[in-house]
């Protein structure tokens, strides 16, 4: 039986924040964050990294359609309960892919062991979600006001994994970084590009190089908003990262392209 450790956060910085407002934000995004682990009872490891959603009553997950390319496939993926070390597998649930862009659906609420898998996670309300409300004129009209602003990139790389006698060691990583435009590497309107040097800050201000961002696929990029006074800043999920160029730039996919599939 695989076994789970989680062995904590590292923290990366392009830009400089207070530790209080990334503290608080850093905590809300690890609560609805989850890796998604590919176990074949001889291996395991980091596939990918999704988002917990809560569409009403419907427990979902927000990942990477690209994921699931070269017929990976849900009875072999697990996520980690949010205390101790089980994990829980996701035969049961129900995947729907997008067919414009690399964002995928994953409806968990049928699957063995769904209320374990929710105690102690804080599920993104996507009844709340910007793109759910608003045209396409006021949404470009945000991107533009927020062009400049800050975001946070969390998930689980690969590069900060490891397998040893039946236990699976993870640990998470949090970027903070700015939007990056290189028009020519711009796909569809859905595209978002942020900085992904190989040189970062770490928490402790010591200069450390990145790592490779294999597992952090699917990941969700945060938008830090300035809040009003006295409440520090707010959080806005904004994209799903689903490819990097190290040294050049991460890639996303604005979340609004999603809502196509809350249609299935």
């Amino acid at each position: 039986m695989l076994q789970w450790d989680r062995l904590g956060e590292t923290r990366l910085a392009f830009d400089a924040v207070s530790d209080a407002a990334l503290g608080r934000a850093c905590a809300v995004i690890d609560a609805c964050t989850l890796p998604l682990v590919l176990y074949d009872y001889q291996r395991a490891a980091v596939l990918g990294t999704a988002t917990l959603l809560m569409a009403g009553r419907r427990p979902l997950l927000l990942t990477a359609s690209h994921v699931f390319d070269g017929g990976v496939r849900l009875g072999n993926l697990l996520v980690p309960l949010a205390s101790g070390h089980g994990l829980i597998p996701l035969g049961g649930a129900r995947l729907t892919r997008s067919r414009s862009v690399d964002i995928a659906l994953i409806e968990i609420g049928e699957i063995d062991g769904v209320e374990r898998l929710l105690q102690g996670r804080q599920a993104v309300a996507a009844a709340l979600w910007p793109f759910m409300t608003r045209s396409a004129s006021q949404a470009v009209q945000r991107r533009a006001r927020e062009r400049k602003r800050r975001v946070l990139v969390s998930g689980y790389p690969a590069a900060l994994t490891r397998f040893e006698r039946g236990w699976l060691a993870a640990r998470r990583l949090t970027v903070l970084t700015r939007r990056h435009e290189e028009v020519a590497a711009l796909r569809c309107p859905a595209d978002r590009l942020f900085g992904y040097g190989r040189v970062a800050n770490r928490a402790d201000g010591a200069l450390v190089h990145t790592p490779e961002l294999e597992g952090m696929s699917g990941a969700g990029i945060w938008v830090l908003q300035p809040g009003r006074a006295g409440q520090g800043a707010r959080l806005r999920l904004d994209a799903v990262q689903s490819a990097y160029v190290h040294g050049r730039y991460l890639r996303g996919h604005d979340v609004g392209a999603a809502l196509e599939l809350f249609r299935h």
